[in-house]
């Protein structure tokens, strides 16, 4: 056998609840998950292990599934498969932009399409760019803030914020920064945006859940459809690359100083083709 190199970056099966072993040999995965790196061109390794067993190994990737015996004890086994799938499901950030033009039912209206998504967002912030205009009309023109306040209150969100915009001379690429900066600390590993105007698909959701956990694309950065709008973005690769500082975009500096950027930045249609 030939010798082989393993990532530093890896996952054995060995001690994976839904490792299926015969004859001393791994032939496969309860959750079929082998298959998916494999269709995902993932190296998938065959090793021996010293207690005699033969078991799989992702070359290159931390199995978000692989569950010890130790964890899942205190669970029946026949509602292993159901638990890991609620637990492994994508959670993210949505930003939306309330733009100057932006009424009360744009955002009412995307609200309820993000609420009724499969999977929900785990936070939601709007950015109010109506906000100088507020407080120049002394509350005479645009939203109250108090009513973006309350309308987001009366939705399930797991979080929510709102962001007032004080200064009309930065841009959405600036105040995207500024926003992650202020949620930088919650642990959704993406965010998205989306101006209020927008209308976002049912199966969104859906679609980037798939593209990360069943395609297993290492989703750095998504084009949006349009200037804004379906703009996905890895929270890593945000931190990593100071965002868009500098008036340098992000996919700009993930393009000059990724290795294989080409395969951590998609159009926003391939993740989610429902925004086609």
């Amino acid at each position: 056998m030939e010798p082989v190199e393993l990532n530093q970056v890896h996952t054995s099966c060995r001690n994976c609840v839904f490792s299926i072993i015969k004859e001393n040999k791994q032939i496969g995965c309860d959750l079929k998950k082998l298959e998916d790196y494999e269709n995902a061109d993932v190296e998938v390794l065959e090793l021996n292990h010293s207690d005699g067993n033969m078991y799989k190994v992702i070359n290159g990737r931390l199995c978000l599934f692989y569950r010890h015996e130790e964890l899942m004890k205190k669970y029946s086994n026949k509602n292993w498969k159901k638990i890991v799938e609620m637990q492994t499901k994508v959670s993210y950030q949505v930003m939306l932009f309330l733009e100057k033009n932006s009424t009360y039912q744009d955002l009412k209206s995307i609200l309820n399409q993000l609420n009724t998504q499969e999977i929900k967002p785990s936070l939601i912030t709007v950015i109010n760019k109506q906000y100088n205009s507020y407080i120049e009309s002394n509350g005479e023109k645009s939203i109250k803030p108090s009513q973006i306040l309350e309308l987001l209150k009366s939705y399930s969100f797991h979080q929510y914020s709102l962001k007032n915009v004080y200064d009309n001379e930065l841009s959405n690429r600036d105040l995207v920064d500024v926003t992650f900066d202020g949620s930088k600390k919650h642990p959704y590993p993406f965010y998205v945006v989306f101006n209020t105007n927008f209308s976002v698909p049912d199966s969104f959701s859906k679609d980037l859940n798939d593209a990360i956990l069943i395609k297993m694309k290492q989703l750095c950065f998504a084009n949006p459809v349009d200037n804004l709008n379906g703009m996905i973005v890895s929270k890593v690769a945000h931190e990593k690359h100071g965002g868009n500082a500098f008036k340098i975009n992000l996919e700009d500096k993930i393009s000059k100083y990724e290795t294989g950027a080409g395969k951590l930045i998609f159009e926003a249609t391939d993740i989610c083709p429902s925004l086609k």
